[in-house]
């Protein structure tokens, strides 16, 4: 079963918590779409902020979507998680003024399909 520590940190009697099953595996997801704010020049994590500047027209929408699929790459490596069709599995929507990217996904060890809902940039 995936299992990791809970981020951000948080202590249970002394020990860091952990987070296990689909727990953990949205919580990876999550920080995956967060923003760029690493220190480390070379070091490309999560969307980043650059599309808050951008137009809202497919190409934005594409590169993004390129950039979850790489993620899902890497989870799917991992087996954890991985997206069936990207075409249909990720869809954005405007609540409000907000670009929301609402993607479903399938949790490799039970097979069950997945939703999530994350504000983009992520938060």
């Amino acid at each position: 079963m995936a299992r990791g520590i809970q981020v951000p940190l948080a202590v249970n009697n002394g020990r860091l918590r952990k987070l296990t099953g689909d727990d953990y595996i949205d919580q990876l997801i999550r920080v995956a779409l967060k923003g760029m704010d690493s220190d480390n020049p070379f070091q490309t994590v999560g969307l980043g902020e650059w599309m808050i500047f951008g137009i809202n027209d497919g190409m934005d929408t594409g590169e993004i979507k390129q950039r979850v699929v790489a993620i899902f790459a890497s989870l799917k490596a991992d087996q954890l998680a991985q997206l069936k069709d990207p075409d249909d599995d990720l869809v954005f929507t405007t609540r409000g003024e907000e670009l929301w990217l609402d993607l479903t996904y399938v949790n490799m060890e039970t097979q069950e399909r997945m939703e999530l809902s994350v504000p983009i940039p992520g938060e």
